[in-house]
């Protein structure tokens, strides 16, 4: 079932599926990774559902199905989608299934957002899931490889000064992505840090949020350390399980694994198995 909510009082417009469960189990909300479509996580969400998980998957603003793409005068960055476009998605989660306590499932960019949601609404009652995802900072990375996110923030903030938004689809990353979110995502590869974005991030010995972290081995985007910096914004000791890629070595392992998502699932089905036993009053993970 396909619907729609509007985004950035009122400019975009952004589709949503949801999937479900022939069982009453958790709503895992999935969130994308950085120009990935959400009809490419049709398989995994099936999969999902199968497990016995209803699923609900939107596009990013101006991404996929949804319009109108970003643009000098369309705009939108991190603090954006943490405070308006994952709120709007878990009041829509909560009017589907009211019952139960929201999973935000992110990947790369996904689980960037989901993690910076938790920690900066420790008391939110949500899960926290990531897959592929990591702080960019250039030295959670080793040997030459840390060139890879400073240099690539350099670039796309000259293309952003040009167009007004990061033309992913001709450069081969991304998509048609807005110019503030692709600024402040630079600003971690320098940094390592998200206090730029203004939000008001509580330290990870404060925040009681259940989560888990997937990594992909090989995966060149996200590395472990990577994966554990992100992680270590809502977790005093991260909670890390290294997957094999599901592909084979010539394919990106950072979304290759969507094409054959069954390790995945398991893996996510069983992270969340652990918090089962300690559910939020009330309320069943």
């Amino acid at each position: 079932m396909t619907e729609a909510f509007r985004f950035s009082a009122g400019r975009f417009h952004c589709p949503y599926r949801v999937y479900r469960s022939a069982v009453s189990g958790p709503v895992l909300i999935l969130l994308p990774a950085l120009g990935v479509a959400a009809r490419k996580y049709e398989n995994f969400a099936l999969g999902l559902v199968a497990a016995g998980n209803h699923v609900l998957v939107a596009d990013w603003p101006g991404q996929g199905e949804s319009g109108p793409r970003p643009s000098r005068h369309l705009d939108y960055g991190y603090r954006d989608l943490v405070d308006e476009f994952v709120p709007s998605l878990l009041a829509i989660a909560r009017g589907h299934f009211p019952h139960g306590r929201p999973v935000l499932v992110g990947h790369s960019l996904g689980g960037h957002v989901a993690t910076l949601y938790a920690a900066a609404n420790p008391d939110a009652e949500v899960t926290v899931v990531g897959i592929a995802c990591g702080n960019i900072h250039y030295r959670n990375w080793k040997g030459r490889h840390r060139l890879l996110t400073p240099s690539v923030s350099v670039i796309f903030n000259l293309l952003t000064a040009v167009f007004g938004y990061l033309p992913g689809k001709t450069i081969g990353f991304g998509g048609h992505e807005a110019r503030s979110l692709m600024q402040e995502w630079g600003r971690v590869a320098w940094s390592g840090n998200f206090d730029h974005l203004g939000l008001a991030l509580h330290p990870a010995h404060a925040n009681s949020t259940p989560s888990h972290y997937i990594g992909l081995i090989g995966d060149p985007f996200a590395p472990e350390a990577s994966t554990r910096g992100l992680a270590a914004l809502i977790q005093e000791q991260p909670s890390v399980h290294m997957l094999p890629s599901p592909r084979p070595a010539s394919e990106n392992a950072h979304s290759a694994w969507l094409r054959a998502p069954a390790t995945v699932v398991e893996a996510v089905v069983s992270g969340l198995a652990q918090f089962s036993r300690q559910p939020a009053a009330g309320q069943s993970v």
